[in-house]
């Protein structure tokens, strides 16, 4: 005989359904915020790591420069020919593209990527700011004459530097359709995060736009 015979189904009661609802609205209250914490403190790391690769790989350049007694424009650095400004002894492009540049006030998003490129290790995937982003972690741009003055080897000043700018593609908004970062992004954009790079004091700063 089936016991089950002549049972009636419920399902659950207005005031369940709504009890439910409410706890999961607290459970995402609360955990919403933490998980954005998390991934803040993910991009704030790998920022950081970055920015002490880069800072490092800088140096490399400039002790390997000042070996070679401070005669050449350019070093090798595991196989690859880094260029630098004489004046300073800090990389200013790479002869992955050909571009040549020893000059640390006529950088250009070219070079700034080659110094990128070239100086790190495995360097995280990059493409210059108007190129498609999608797929890639840095955006890579110059700001032209906003590095203050540098002094040089023979204690002279050069004013006029340009900064290299690495944002991170994850801190920023890209067009949908071509990938390109949309507005495109400076040092003062809100929420932005990345790395700056000076070719004519070799300072490497990570900021964060919050």
């Amino acid at each position: 005989m089936d016991n089950q015979k002549g049972r009636t189904l419920q399902g659950f009661s207005l005031i369940e359904l709504v009890i439910v609802i409410v706890i999961l609205g607290l459970l995402a209250a609360t955990a919403i915020p933490r998980f954005l914490n998390v991934t803040d403190d993910a991009e704030d790391a790998s920022i950081d790591g970055v920015s002490g690769g880069l800072s490092t790989a800088v140096g490399f350049v400039r002790a390997q420069w000042e070996v070679d007694g401070r005669r050449d424009d350019s070093v090798i650095l595991d196989g690859t020919r880094v260029y630098l400004d004489e004046r300073f002894g800090f990389p200013t492009g790479a002869s992955n593209s050909g571009s040549g540049n020893t000059d640390a006030t006529a950088m250009t998003n070219i070079t700034c990527q080659e110094v990128f490129s070239a100086v790190l290790q495995n360097a995280p995937r990059n493409v210059q700011i108007n190129q498609d982003a999608r797929k890639q972690r840095y955006v890579v741009s110059v700001i032209e004459n906003i590095g203050g003055a540098g002094t040089t080897i023979t204690g002279a000043q050069v004013s006029g530097l340009d900064i290299c700018v690495y944002h991170l593609i994850a801190s920023l908004k890209l067009d949908p359709t071509t990938g390109v970062a949309n507005p495109q992004p400076s040092l003062s954009t809100f929420a932005v995060k990345g790395v700056t790079y000076n070719p004519g004091t070799g300072q490497v700063v990570s900021f964060s736009n919050e």
